[in-house]
């Protein structure tokens, strides 16, 4: 029953995590642009700060949920895809608590702080994907669960890579990369199909434990219930 209630309080959190940031980009698509700019600048716009931060609070919450009702349902999650959801999540908080710098370049050790938090974010996840589907390959009721969640880590894995090469030319300002290289332009495209992809995986999980503990909570009734006859 716990798992259950466990699995639907995820949802609903991730749920209202995904509505609040399709609301920002959406809603200030034209102060901030989902194509070139990083969704940390949300907290810069009229109100965005709340609405950014509580999604990330979100997200850390329901992670840490979805663990929780896994390890409930005594599933085997692996010391590695442990470390890494805790990392995910401490990133997260760090990045909600500790803002960007609203200029081209860190100036604050705020800013230093949200950009090595971001960094892990978007690394932290992926690799814990893989070592958790690695553990759960081999558990029942989870192998189809385990073959998605390796396809979307993955993903991650190449729109991390990706991520890293659009920010180069920033990190490395005094390098002047050919124009074929260059691709901030569309860097915070890929930050935001990386993020997605992220949540899609928590959706994943959720789901999933969702599934499995009601299954849990229905099979002693259908016992006690007995065959059913037909004529």
């Amino acid at each position: 029953m716990l798992a259950c209630a466990l699995a639907v309080f995820a949802l609903l959190t991730l749920a209202r995590s995904v509505l609040a940031m399709t609301y920002l980009n959406v809603h200030f698509a034209d102060e901030v642009d989902p194509l070139s700019r990083a969704v940390s600048y949300y907290v810069f716009v009229e109100r965005g700060a709340e609405t950014f931060d509580a999604a990330l609070f979100a997200v850390a919450m329901a992670t840490a949920t979805i663990l929780v009702g896994m390890a409930q349902l005594r599933v085997r999650l692996g010391a590695r895809a442990v470390v890494g959801f805790g990392a995910w999540c401490v990133a997260l908080v760090l990045c909600a608590v500790f803002p960007t710098d609203n200029s081209p370049r860190i100036e604050t050790a705020s800013g230093w702080i949200h950009q090595f938090a971001g960094a892990s974010l978007f690394v932290t996840l992926p690799l814990a994907g893989l070592a958790l589907a690695r553990a759960l390959g081999t558990q029942p009721g989870w192998a189809d669960t385990a073959r998605v969640l390796r396809g979307l880590a993955l993903g991650g894995v190449v729109l991390a890579l990706a991520y890293l090469a659009a920010r180069l030319p920033d990190l490395l300002a005094w390098w002047e990369f050919p124009g074929v290289l260059d691709w901030r332009a569309v860097s915070g495209l890929i930050q935001r199909g990386l993020f997605t992809l992220e949540l899609a995986m928590l959706l994943v999980l959720a789901v999933r434990l969702l599934v499995v503990s009601w299954t849990a909570i229905r099979a002693p009734r259908r016992t006690a219930d007995g065959p059913v006859l037909t004529s």
